[in-house]
């Protein structure tokens, strides 16, 4: 097994696991992001990527992570939306 979607089972199954959510970590694949267009999909896969290393340094620091909450998230994603242009231009 490759660990590749290569039919419509198994495409079915990665869009039920990602439900709600815009990024999914595959075994021994990585990770898919989705995003509403282009920019926003490497917008997202971008920053997932440097977000994973900060919480990663951050939890080899004393003392609890306080993440956002539900409700901060949503702001934070439709405040990002406001700017993807910008790294785009430089990313493309």
């Amino acid at each position: 097994n490759d660990l590749l979607i290569r039919d419509r089972r198994l495409g079915q199954a990665l869009a039920g696991t990602l439900g709600e959510c815009n990024c999914v970590l595959m075994r021994g694949h990585g990770m898919t992001v989705i995003g509403d267009s282009v920019p926003e999909a490497v917008f997202r896969a971008i920053y997932t990527q440097m977000n994973a290393r900060l919480q990663l340094q951050a939890g080899q620091l004393e003392g609890p992570i306080e993440f956002l909450s539900d409700e901060e998230g949503r702001r934070a994603s439709a405040a990002n939306r406001g700017t993807l242009e910008r790294p785009w231009e430089l990313w493309k």
